[in-house]
């Protein structure tokens, strides 16, 4: 079988995401800047951006993959066992074990895509999402949306008391699932775009991305931004600028020589082993007492406290870049370059042109 040829930009949509993940979670000290934190409560950050851009290219990348439940199912179970493991050695809760996490959403909003698929209800990916988002605001809106009070933090206690990583709840708890679940199937419909009308979908996937973050800024006038339970406002807007990203990736870099791109493109490859590494990789750091010195040392004598913390989270996602490179050069090239992406073109077949076996859509992951 030939290797399929793989959407470019959205690796290096997925490695730029990987990056700024990176980033914000390798600070070299407490000394971080505002825009480098998540938002307290209610509000946004550019940090509160890089979850939900994750989920995006998530549900793209299955819009292109073949349906294959058993897949599937080995891909979730994977992706949830690994969160459990590295819950419990980076971030355990009060009890040991915290049950809620990052990967565990992934996989979650993963099965909740493919379910659409294995029903054959993937032209209802939008309106679904809608229909999720309005139910979710309306639980919402049973309660106060505070910490301690709102309905998905309270629900995360009934069920997880103990295994959250707050006291209060977890922000990536069970119920605001359903407002991440709705950032994925935006994720999807984008991709089912792509796949149809190639590169000439950027300017409509551009202009569908931002009037999403536009409508989520409405809403966010009665609902607030809220990334810690996935307000549909924050699920909105987030999941709009995520889209806006990929057509911007998809502008620049697709059918382009985009030398830049390289080192995301590697990094976007081997991107749930870049989170799993980098992770334990600073955790490591910070066990052994060598991160503060390090920072010191190295950015401190000459930098203010914030500014020498980000240069060594550059320095750190600089390495996690070229590691990933290296990795990819590593590799053994294929006997037969893949075609690159390109925008699909409507020709009429001349009756002496012979019949020619159409090419195979390229793949997203």
């Amino acid at each position: 079988m030939v290797k399929q040829g793989r959407l470019r930009s959205l690796d290096v949509f997925r490695g730029l995401t990987v990056a700024a993940m990176v980033l914000v979670n390798s600070p070299g000290s407490e000394a971080v800047y505002a825009p480098l934190r998540h938002a307290l409560w209610s509000g946004l950050t550019p940090t509160d951006l890089i979850f939900p851009a994750f989920l995006v290219i998530m549900g793209a990348a299955a819009a292109f993959a073949r349906a294959d439940q058993a897949r599937a199912l080995r891909r979730a179970a994977l992706l949830f066992g690994l969160g459990l493991l590295i819950n419990l050695v980076i971030y355990p809760a009060a009890d040991g074990l915290r049950y809620p996490g990052v990967l565990q959403r992934i996989a979650l909003c993963y099965i909740g895509v493919e379910t659409l698929i294995w029903l054959k209800l993937e032209a209802v990916a939008l309106p679904a999402a809608g229909v999720l988002l309005a139910g979710y605001a309306l639980l919402l809106g049973l309660a106060p949306l505070t910490p301690q009070a709102n309905v998905a933090y309270r629900l995360d206690r009934f069920f997880f008391d103990g295994h959250l990583l707050e006291d209060w709840g977890d922000p990536e708890g069970l119920l605001s699932t359903l407002g991440a679940l709705a950032t994925a199937l935006i994720g999807f419909e984008a991709g089912r775009r792509l796949r149809r009308e190639g590169a000439r979908a950027a300017a409509s996937l551009g202009a569908g991305g931002l009037a999403l973050a536009a409508a989520g800024a409405a809403w966010s006038l009665t609902l607030p931004l809220n990334k810690h339970v996935w307000t549909p406002s924050y699920a909105l807007f987030a999941g709009g600028a995520s889209v806006a990203g990929l057509a911007l990736c998809l502008r620049l870099v697709e059918g382009k020589a985009a030398k830049w791109a390289a080192p995301f493109e590697a990094l976007g490859r081997h991107a749930l082993v870049a989170y799993v590494l980098a992770g334990f990789a600073y955790d490591l750091t910070e066990y052994l007492g060598i991160k503060e010195p390090l920072t010191a040392r190295l950015f401190g004598s000459w930098l203010a406290p914030e500014t020498a913390s980000l240069a060594y989270a550059l320095a750190f996602t600089a390495a996690a870049l070229a590691l990933a490179s290296a990795t990819r050069s590593a590799e053994p090239r294929s006997a037969k370059a893949t075609r690159p992406f390109a925008p699909a073109r409507s020709r009429r077949r001349s009756p002496s042109r012979p019949r020619t076996r159409r090419r195979a859509a390229p793949t997203a992951a």
